[in-house]
């Protein structure tokens, strides 16, 4: 897992789930994936204004970086949406592994805004700040909690595994499949 301050995580946004898995599977060899539904969670923020956002994503490693396909499944008002208006598909986000309090506080002193923000059904905190004027993209914080870091371990350990052929798209209930 990588230290303190490392970006752990790169999302891409899709209006097409199915074709960006084969890319990154296929020509990139990324993977395997993990995917699934995500549901509207409560609370959900964007840009201080309550919103609902459901979305299908899929997780999977390249070497020691979480590479995250996102495509939005509804039409809240979000960050995802905003960008592939803006921009169509590509490099969305960013996650350094950072504490969220530290990370909040210190993306706020620069300057920057929330842009999306709301909290897993475990729990979690996440949101997305909008660094789009320095880096034309978000930087996402999130509570990294043992259980989420557990996960992370478990896809890494796939994809440390993944002959890079077999069963590329999996379902999250697969995941366990890697607990030892």
């Amino acid at each position: 897992m990588q230290s303190e301050g490392a970006i752990i995580e790169l999302c891409h946004v899709t209006r097409n789930l199915d074709a960006a898995l084969e890319h990154w599977t296929r020509d990139l060899g990324a993977g395997p994936f993990f995917v699934f539904d995500v549901p509207v969670l409560p609370g959900q923020l964007h840009y201080g204004r309550p919103t609902e956002v459901s979305m299908r994503v899929g997780f999977g490693f390249s070497g020691g970086v979480l590479i995250e396909l996102l495509q939005q499944t509804n039409e809240g008002a979000s960050p995802f949406r905003d960008f592939l208006e803006e921009h169509g598909e590509g490099l969305h986000h960013v996650m350094p592994r950072c504490d969220f309090e530290d990370g909040y506080r210190k993306l706020s002193a620069a300057g920057h805004e929330v842009a999306y923000a709301g909290q897993m059904p475990s729990g979690e905190r996440f949101c997305l700040f909008d660094t789009r004027t320095v880096n034309g993209a978000y930087v996402e914080l999130m509570e990294l909690s043992d259980a989420m870091l557990g996960s992370l371990s478990l896809m890494e350990k796939a994809h440390a595994n993944w002959d890079g052929v077999t069963d590329p798209i999996r379902p999250m209930s697969r995941l366990a499949e890697f607990a030892d």
